[in-house]
Parts: structure tokens; sequence; C-alpha cells
């Protein structure tokens, strides 16, 4: 048995459609693939559909749409314009996490949270990029 986590496979993902189409259970389909029977049973709750089964291409579509894509900051400019405006005004990256995170506990959404190394890394990354925002973060 594996101790590191790996992504299943698709073709992991189709033998364990052949397996339990073939009538197999999920401790005898993990002991096929070398896998714990609780990503087995993970993967058929979370992919399987309630009409047609498993199906092992939309499974695999499904787990790379879950995937992390990026952080808070990428994902949502407003969020972004929020962190850099604060910084503008001389906030450290401690100020605005707190910020936004005092923000967010208001509101029932959620989006605005965000944690320091997000704010730090995202907006490294994204001055990085152009010297005239690094230079209006920075002085």
């Amino acid at each position: 048995m594996r101790r590191t986590y790996h992504q299943l496979t698709i073709e992991e993902r189709c033998e364990m459609g052949r397996l339990q189409a073939d009538g197999y259970c999920q401790r005898q389909i993990a002991a096929s693939l070398d896998r714990s029977p609780s990503t087995i049973s993970r993967e058929l709750r979370r992919n399987c559909s309630r009409t047609g089964g498993y199906k092992p291409t939309y499974a695999n579509q499904q787990a790379r749409a879950r995937r992390w894509s990026g952080s808070k900051l990428d994902r949502d400019a407003g969020l972004l314009r929020q962190a850099l405006s604060c910084l503008m005004r001389g906030w450290s990256p401690e100020q605005v996490s707190g910020r936004l995170a005092l923000e967010a506990g208001s509101r029932a959404d959620s989006s605005m949270r965000t944690c320091l190394f997000s704010v730090s890394s995202g907006i490294v990354e994204k001055t990085s990029r152009s010297s005239s925002a690094l230079s209006a973060v920075y002085h």
C-alpha cells in the first residue's frame, strides 16, 4: 500500500469502472488497484451519477475541475484591487489580510477572506510583472 497520496489516473478510473460493472466490491477494487478502500469509496461517492453509475471520463473531468486553480487574488480582480489599494496606502500584508478577514467575517460571503501568504505572494507576483505597479506599491 502506498504511503503518499497520488491522484487517480484515467487508467485507474477506467479499471475501477470496469471492476465495479463486473460486480466487484470496493475492497476488491482497492486491492486490485493497490489503493486504500477509502480512496475508492470517496471516488465512487463523488463521481457516481444517480442514473448511469460510475463513468471514468466524467470522473476525471470532475476531479480536474476540483483541483486548486491559483490563489484568490488570481481569481478575483476585486479582491486584488482592494489588496493593492491597501498596500498603496502603506499597509503591511498582515494588515491587508486582517482587514479582508474582518470584512469577510461581517458578511455571509467569505470570498474576501484570504490568508497572509496569498496577499504577500500574489501581490509580489502581480507587481513583478509590471514595474509601474511595483513602484506604486512600494513608493
